[in-house]
């Protein structure tokens, strides 16, 4: 993640030429002299910035913020995934050339905007918490019905299905993004109306609203696999597969009640001498575990959590766990470390991430998290389709 926001900062980060070309092609004049301008040295662009009229202002900040979010290594990524897509082979290559996240987002923003929206959606959908998808693996290999015709049935249906049984999502709309092996269908029904306090020029005014709530598909043919992330809706994730089965899948009827009941095996991580099987092209250069959660077999709810600090040694945890040699257990959750081989002179990647018994992982399934979950399917851990 890129971290918070603020105006300095970001007019820090992003060079000044590119600052200058997005001022430009919104026909903006802040008055300032680029070229005179010495890269850090901010303070004359933050004033000019903040001069400039409220509702101007508010929605180019609302941009930059778009734009830092996606200065990371899981933006840049997900721009190059929509880039493979479109075919745009050239876009690899060029955005690759760029020095800095900050002016490799702002470069992809300014010269390849079509990129965008698909990339920001996809890099949301990887920041989302393994633990609030809800997946199904048993779906037969059908192609997935990607038409316009197909897509509006899917929110026509998802409309009606809030609508009737809640009230709400009186409108809905979705939009459908390929990336590798698996299909992204982003739908956003209209919620509940709501007030709220709100600034408008200098009046503090009360405004009533219908914000969308979000609902995210994620089907692969070749895994026969569907997931779903409908935060604070769980309760409808029956009904929206069946939906998604019915209107891109064209099936007429879908089962009840089946849903992945794969289950992580923890319990090779209690051994000190495990090894974690790692392919060399994954670039994954060291895997630590650095936290253990035994869950007791004798005993009603009696659970032991052991961390340590493993920066001078990895094998913290597992001296500890030899130190106090707990009764029998079970080993109900574990953090782990990886850390990625740098290159190009940068410094190492690291993913730290927890896995639970029976299967929440917070990996998602593209870049590095993809690379990891590889490993740990290699290595006996991550459930096998």
């Amino acid at each position: 993640m890129a971290g918070q926001y603020s105006h300095k900062h970001f007019f820090r980060q992003v060079p000044h030429n590119q600052i200058a070309s997005y001022f430009d092609a919104k026909g903006i004049d802040l008055g300032v002299d680029f070229t005179g301008l010495i890269e850090k040295q901010v303070d004359s662009l933050f004033v000019a910035f903040t001069g400039l009229p409220e509702e101007q202002q508010t929605s180019i900040e609302a941009e930059f913020q778009d734009i830092h979010a996606m200065a990371c290594e899981g933006g840049v990524a997900a721009l190059i995934d929509e880039a493979v897509f479109h075919e745009d082979d050239a876009f690899v290559e060029s955005i690759s050339a760029i020095v800095g996240l900050h002016a490799k987002v702002m470069w992809a923003f300014l010269e390849k905007p079509r990129f965008w929206q698909g990339a920001t959606l996809f890099l949301h959908a990887d920041n989302v918490s393994g633990s609030f998808w809800k997946k199904r693996n048993d779906f037969p290999p059908v192609p997935p019905d990607v038409e316009d015709g197909a897509i509006q049935a899917l929110a026509n249906s998802i409309s009606a299905f809030f609508h009737n049984t809640e009230g709400r999502g009186r409108n809905c709309k979705v939009e459908p993004y390929r990336r590798h092996n698996k299909e992204y269908f982003f739908a956003y029904p209209e919620d509940f109306g709501l007030s709220a306090v709100e600034w408008v020029s200098n009046a503090l005014k009360n405004r009533a609203r219908h914000p969308a709530f979000e609902i995210i598909f994620v089907y692969c043919e070749s895994e026969g696999s569907l997931d779903i992330y409908a935060p604070k809706n769980t309760k409808a994730v029956p009904e929206l597969q069946k939906i998604f089965a019915r209107t891109i899948l064209n099936l007429d009827s879908l089962k009840d009640g089946t849903i992945d009941k794969r289950v992580y095996d923890l319990d090779p991580l209690g051994d000190a001498e495990f090894k974690f099987q790692v392919e060399p092209e994954s670039g994954i250069d060291q895997i630590v575990v650095t936290q253990l959660r035994l869950t007791l077999k004798h005993g009603s709810k009696r659970r032991i959590t052991l961390e340590a600090d493993t920066k001078n040694n990895p094998q913290a945890v597992y001296d500890l766990l030899e130190k106090l040699n707990p009764p029998a257990y079970f080993i109900t959750q574990t953090r782990v470390k990886v850390t990625f081989e740098p290159g190009n002179g940068k410094r190492a990647r690291t993913r730290t991430f927890n896995i639970t018994y029976p299967n929440s992982c917070a990996l998602g399934y593209d870049g590095d998290d993809l690379k990891i979950r590889k490993m740990l399917e290699k290595s006996g851990i991550e459930p096998q389709h």
